[in-house]
């Protein structure tokens, strides 16, 4: 017989180290946005991500991609990327002590459900900062240029804020769970 508070645990575990994975994957790549123009033969792809944007010029066959930091191209950074880089990096860190006090809890190590409880609350309020960072970057992208792209960058974010919410849920169920 399938023990259901092992299965939901492990559920929960699971879902958390995706999220954490897509957490990481998003903040270090240049795919939240894309944007390309073509005229006369010639072509700009530009992608960006929290803290490079990237533009690939190709023409007559030749193509040549460069990249720059915001810091140095701009030198100003946008308020909402500032806030994105502050989530999305304070997400991973709690995420994974989050997940390392809950296996300790889990395992026995540290006998204490307020940590379970603290470590699924942690992952779920990651979630949520995620959820509200993303949002504002696409509603600020969006009313700059309304033909813009979103990649797989903020497609993954979009995909870990589900998977915060029912992890760190998974966990708070789970440790109300009597042992049978």
């Amino acid at each position: 017989m399938v023990d259901t508070k092992k299965a939901l645990m492990l559920l929960a575990f699971g879902l958390s180290t995706l999220t954490v994975l897509f957490y990481i994957t998003s903040t270090a790549t240049t795919y939240w946005a894309t944007y390309k123009i073509e005229r006369s033969g010639a072509s700009l792809d530009i992608h960006a991500g929290l803290w490079t944007a990237c533009a690939l010029v190709s023409y007559g066959g030749v193509s040549q991609e460069e990249c720059e930091s915001y810091d140095k191209a701009a030198g100003k950074v946008e308020a909402v990327l500032y806030f994105n880089r502050f989530t999305t990096i304070t997400s991973i860190l709690v995420v994974v002590g989050a997940l390392v006090v809950a296996v300790l809890s889990y395992l026995k190590i540290v006998d204490l459900k307020v940590l379970m409880y603290a470590a699924a609350g942690s992952i779920i309020a990651s979630g949520i900062l995620i959820f509200i960072g993303t949002m504002w970057y696409v509603g600020e992208l969006k009313n700059e240029l309304s033909d813009i792209a979103f990649g797989y960058s903020i497609i993954l974010l979009w995909l870990a804020f589900p998977m915060a919410i029912i992890g760190g849920s998974l966990m708070i169920v789970t440790s109300r769970m009597t042992d049978e």
